[in-house]
């Protein structure tokens, strides 16, 4: 019953091969591949525990930092990526998720040309300024 459930549930469908899954420089071990759906889990951004998919409801694109991780920039500009810091979540990677749940982008400490070429690639990457 349970292998049926995961199955029309779809929940070992995986899109590794996808132009839209990037492994970004230097590669981030022990976190979901580009392409798998990402896990639900408890983390902490800071307070008390809190459930992960219930922290990716928003519309948009996620940016997972881990506890050491160095914010990008660009991504903070982008009006359609929320960026959380995962303070249980020892280490320097960016892990982004796509909206519908899977990871896009992942990344074992900043790479932030990766994640600004992911970012374009979806269509997600900051406006550039408007000029007068």
């Amino acid at each position: 019953m349970a292998e049926a459930v995961r199955l029309i549930s779809q929940l070992r469908v995986h899109y590794r091969r996808s132009a839209l899954s990037v492994e970004g420089t230097p590669p981030l071990r022990g976190a979901p591949r580009p392409g798998d759906r990402l896990p639900d889990a408890a983390v902490s951004t800071g307070g008390p525990p809190e459930e992960l998919h219930g922290l990716l409801a928003r519309p948009g694109v996620h940016l997972l930092l881990q506890r050491d991780a160095l914010p990008p920039a660009d991504a903070l500009a982008a009006d359609r990526v929320t960026v959380l810091r995962l303070s249980n979540s020892p280490g320097r990677g960016w892990v982004a998720v796509r909206p519908d749940g899977h990871v896009g982008f992942r990344c074992g400490a900043a790479d932030p040309a990766g994640l600004a070429g992911w970012l374009s690639l979806i269509g997600a990457a900051p406006s550039p300024p408007v000029r007068p």
